[in-house]
């Protein structure tokens, strides 16, 4: 597994052109393999001690298990698997990369896995310079205006007579360690940070998806039943009828009708606490339209919203309405929706296979957002 995590089987992608020196030999390789080799020990160097063997940069030339290519299967089901597994692109810019059709596949590849994961692209992209270009630089690598991103230069200035060479080429094959500039402090850094940001997005996208998946089972999930001490009689009867049919039901009793501003602010900060660990919150609709009301606005916006800042994850929210007509008025239940309560019809018995199918919903809803 990669060092910023799953769904991300490599941290680094590196897509760049072999360069043909136009007898089939490949003139870039031996550039672009040592300057990788640098460029990980360079990130290594900056990661926590602990975390610097989970670090992993895909290459071509590779050819360890796991880590490049592997030379007795197909190349184009390799990469493209490979490449989309990636969390960030780093292009090795020149010509060559330009003209190379390879490149362009590994580049479409990438950023349409992107786009299924729902990741964006933006500050994913790393373009290292290696040498001056004259092409047109595809979308994926410009910014909205159209003009190329201004990346990392590798190549040093124009000699007369002389092309232009990215920085260390004549000491790549030389017993001297190349040199690959100034620069590269600078790409290790900013590599760094996005390894560090992804990581974190990677890390919410784990966590939304296994709260979608767990709503979707089959019982055993926590669900708050808000109710008053007026409604103790039907909540303790739904209350063990979500029980029996293996739900977790909190809190162990409905809410104490309070007076007192101190006892009310604690009652309602205990609330929150607890919510906040539970996988859902239902409001029991008993009868009372006006509790409701208030149970809407105090209860399903303003502690819920607490609750999920608190949890850092989003918590669904339904009214189950036990009477019907008598409390679901059209102007109650828009309010319910304008702050993301789902009505639940419970005005029939079983209840549980209603709440079982409501949160399988809101589960597959969660899943498509991701």
């Amino acid at each position: 597994m990669s060092y910023v995590g799953s769904p991300f089987e490599h941290d680094l992608f590196i897509s760049y052109s072999h360069g043909d020196d136009g007898e089939g030999h490949p003139l870039l390789r031996p550039w672009s393999v040592a300057f990788v080799e640098a460029l990980k020990a360079e990130l290594r160097l900056n990661l926590d001690p602990r975390a610097r063997r989970e670090l992993k940069i895909f290459l071509d030339a590779d050819h360890r298990p796991g880590d490049g290519v592997d030379p007795m299967a197909g190349l184009t089901p390799q990469l493209e698997a490979q490449i989309a597994g990636a969390g960030l692109l780093v292009v090795l810019m020149s010509d060559d990369y330009l003209l190379s059709a390879w490149c362009g596949r590994e580049r479409d590849w990438w950023c349409a896995e992107q786009a299924k994961l729902g990741l964006p692209t933006d500050k994913r992209i790393a373009v290292l310079r290696i040498l001056p270009t004259t092409g047109k630089w595809p979308a994926a690598l410009c910014d909205p205006q159209g003009e190329p991103l201004v990346g990392f230069r590798l190549h040093g200035d124009p000699v007369p007579g002389v092309a232009v060479r990215p920085f260390g080429w004549n000491e790549v094959s030389g017993a001297t360690r190349p040199n690959f500039g100034d620069g590269m402090q600078l790409i290790v850094g900013r590599l760094t940070l996005g390894l560090g940001e992804l990581k974190e997005r990677a890390a919410s996208l784990r966590q939304a998806r296994a709260e979608a998946e767990k709503l979707q089972q089959g019982g055993g999930q926590a669900l708050y039943l808000h109710g008053r001490e007026a409604q103790q009689e039907k909540w303790r009867e739904v209350s063990t009828s979500l029980l029996d049919a293996g739900y977790l039901v909190m809190p162990g009793e409905p809410d104490p009708e309070v007076s007192d501003p101190q006892a009310w602010l604690n009652l309602r900060k205990r609330r929150v606490e607890v919510m906040a660990n539970c996988d859902a919150l239902l409001l029991l609709g008993d009868g009372d339209g006006r509790l409701l009301d208030s149970d809407l606005l105090a209860v399903g916006r303003q502690d819920r919203a607490s609750a999920c800042a608190q949890s850092r994850r989003p918590l669904p929210c339904g009214v189950f309405d036990t009477v019907g007509a008598q409390i679901a008025t059209p102007v109650r239940r828009a309010t319910a929706r304008n702050i993301r309560a789902d009505w639940l019809d419970g005005t029939q018995q079983p209840w549980a296979p209603r709440i079982n199918d409501w949160l399988t919903a809101k589960g597959q809803e969660a899943e498509q957002q991701l």
